[in-house]
């Protein structure tokens, strides 16, 4: 398989990728209680600690006021809490709640056991494999 030939099947598969994860999200097969912006969000504040507005909407490339919709109603359910930065009082941090834990800590456990069905017959090198492929990708979307 030539270059170009490869590009258009990463190409076509990519597209086709997002469009049935999509699809999933969005019927009743859907994994998970947690709307997929609010999982995300969920997933960072977790895994990075407390962080801006700003900061989270720089991480996911999305402008502020997406991010400030988004967090306002993770907010309103109790899953993050906010508080005055120390470093700036003016400045809100968002922190993930006790609550937001949970709610996370069950949505991945299902998200995880889909994607382990879903790769059973893969070998572990064919996984590592793919994870990086998959990281190196996210990362080219923004160079």
């Amino acid at each position: 398989m030539n270059n170009k030939n490869a590009v258009e099947r990463i190409e076509y598969e990519l597209t086709t990728f997002i469009r049935r994860a999509v699809y999933i999200d969005n019927s009743e097969n859907k994994i998970g209680n947690l709307e997929r912006a609010s999982y995300l969000i969920l997933r960072q504040l977790e895994e990075f600690g407390p962080a801006r507005v700003k900061e989270l909407a720089a991480s996911f490339k999305l402008d502020i006021s997406t991010l400030s919709r988004q967090t306002g109603t993770l907010e309103g359910k109790g899953l993050i809490e906010r508080s005055s930065d120390p470093s700036d009082g003016r400045v809100s941090l968002f922190t993930i709640t006790e609550l937001g834990r949970e709610k996370l800590k069950a949505d991945k456990k299902m998200r995880l056991a889909r994607y382990q069905n879903m790769l059973e017959t893969w070998s572990s090198k064919e996984k590592e494999l793919f994870g990086e492929l998959l990281e190196r990708m996210n990362e080219a979307f923004f160079d």
